[in-house]
């Protein structure tokens, strides 16, 4: 199995991402923080992606929720089964 930095990950989880309705790149905004890709239908976001330690990690503000995940399609078959796709 190929070792990516979480860089590439990252650049892997937006390529997948750009592709699906709705999603955009947001630059952080916090000095230290983390750019993350984020689901913001109606100006609020639902749902926000980034990587951490080679981990792809979802948040889901309105639910408090964070979802950690192994590799890229493991994140798209998740957002697949919660969009109903």
């Amino acid at each position: 199995e190929t070792v990516v930095s979480d860089d590439e990950l990252f650049e892997l989880v937006g390529r997948r991402l750009s592709e699906r309705p709705g999603w955009s790149f947001q630059p952080s905004t916090t000095p230290g923080g983390v750019p993350s890709w984020c689901l913001d239908p109606g100006g609020e976001p639902v749902a926000s992606v980034n990587v951490a330690e080679a981990v792809v990690i979802a948040n889901l503000p309105s639910e408090d929720r964070e979802f950690r995940f192994v590799g890229v399609d493991e994140l798209i078959e998740w957002l697949d089964a919660r969009e109903g796709r």
